[in-house]
């Protein structure tokens, strides 16, 4: 009788406190907390102009480039799942047949536009890291909203949104950014107005 009862304490203690003693440390525990990945960012995008309208030509190379940093929130244990906010910047050129000081089209000169912008970019992750794990696949789905400032398009709209997809392999990876909104407003030329920024290029996550 006794021996069952010692038994039968046995496998309630087992029950009921084996899994403490089987996960890791404290301090295994306390990294897994802390685990953050990616929160800062570089890149470099060609920017192509998109537009029904045949007669807008670029020339040469329409580049972008952007840096932020990004607080990154893990939604599982592991941090395989997380979503981000952050803050950042980005710089836009681009060289093609539109006059922005007037909204025209020009058939024959090209002209340089630039503007800079202010970015609240939101993420959606996966990756396939953890707190013992640096190269890892990561595929990142975000959305940006854009202030727009210091440049020389007049018919430049202060606001602006897009979507972006940014995936690859530990230090390379590809990203994808399209405008959801216009980034132009003229009231003579309709054809300017309706113009998204299209990106692909790079970008490098650090930290």
């Amino acid at each position: 009788m006794k021996k069952n009862l010692l038994l039968f304490f046995l496998l309630i203690f087992k029950f009921s406190f084996g899994h403490y003693f089987s996960q890791s440390s404290p301090i295994d525990s306390l990294i897994k907390m802390k685990y953050r990945e990616d929160q800062f960012y570089f890149g470099t995008n060609y920017v192509i102009l998109e537009s029904k309208e045949s007669n807008i030509q670029q020339s040469d190379f329409s580049s972008q480039i952007n840096l932020g940093i990004l607080r990154d929130f893990p939604l599982n244990n592991n941090g395989t799942f997380a979503f981000a906010l952050g803050f950042g910047s980005s710089y836009t050129q681009m060289k093609s047949n539109i006059d922005f000081d007037t909204g025209k089209l020009s058939l024959q000169e090209f002209n340089s536009s630039r503007f800079a912008s202010l970015v609240i970019p939101f993420e959606l992750r996966w990756r396939s890291s953890n707190h013992n794990v640096y190269s890892f696949w990561r595929a990142y789905f975000g959305t940006q909203i854009h202030y727009n400032f210091i440049g020389n398009i007049p018919g430049l709209k202060k606001w602006s949104n897009s979507v972006s997809l940014n995936f690859g392999y530990n230090t390379w990876n590809f990203s994808i950014g399209y405008d959801l909104s216009p980034r132009f407003n003229y009231s003579n030329n309709e054809s300017i107005n309706n113009i998204r920024l299209f990106r692909l290029g790079l970008i490098f996550y650090l930290f």
